[in-house]
């Protein structure tokens, strides 16, 4: 099963200590074929909301969403279940510091 995991900013939580490092969590996981894809995000800053009301196409600058946390990045993984996909989120350097966000994909119709 796919999951996206959301790497985001906890400003209001203690860090947890040393974390892993981000580079062996990522050619660990890349090279067992669990991480399909992944990335950092500019800061919400540079985000653009886009919205359609009436036909008009309205965008605003920044999250739509008034909120302390950030997106910092993302990951696509494969996973069998929702236990390795918590056990992979559990390695990466964010769960450390921030916080992680694993949505599963829907399943195909038919699969």
């Amino acid at each position: 099963m796919r999951y996206l995991m959301l790497v985001v900013s906890a400003p209001d939580e203690p860090d947890d200590g040393p974390a892993p490092d981000i580079e062996e969590w990522v050619a660990k996981h890349d090279a067992s074929g669990a991480r399909i894809l992944g990335d950092r995000v500019r800061p919400q800053e540079d985000a653009v909301g886009v919205r359609v009301r009436k036909g008009e196409v309205l965008v605003t600058d920044g999250p739509f969403a008034e909120t302390k946390e950030q997106v910092f990045g993302f990951d696509v993984i494969e996973a069998a279940d929702l236990d390795e996909a918590v056990a992979i989120a559990a390695g990466h350097p964010m769960a450390y510091h921030g916080a992680l966000e694993l949505r599963p994909f829907w399943a195909e119709e038919g699969a």
